[in-house]
């Protein structure tokens, strides 16, 4: 199965160094997310390329990121395989392999 749905990438701290969290929310529902947890600006900007995100929405991603502290993409379909495999499971999308 596909889900549509927005990535978001939220920017906090360990002591000096980044910490970069992505999560996927498919517009189903809104039910809770996994994230997975980067620590390099260059993993996070591969791991976005690797959704297949056009390269201008990567840039700008990492771009707000730097400068804030979170971004969001919207409109990023992703298929079953992908969410389970990269970790990004939500209450979606587990119900559905569950039942």
């Amino acid at each position: 199965m596909i889900y549509e749905g927005t990535v978001g990438v939220h920017r906090t701290f360990s002591g000096d160094t980044p910490v970069f969290d992505v999560f996927f929310a498919p517009n189903v529902d809104g039910g809770a997310c996994n994230s997975r947890r980067f620590r390099d600006l260059e993993e996070l900007a591969g791991f976005l390329e690797f959704l297949k995100l056009r390269e201008e929405v990567v840039v700008r991603t990492l771009e707000e990121v730097c400068a804030g502290r979170s971004a969001s993409i919207a409109h990023v379909t992703l298929s079953d395989r992908v969410i389970a495999e990269e970790g990004l499971d939500s209450s979606v999308t587990m119900k559905r392999r569950i039942n």
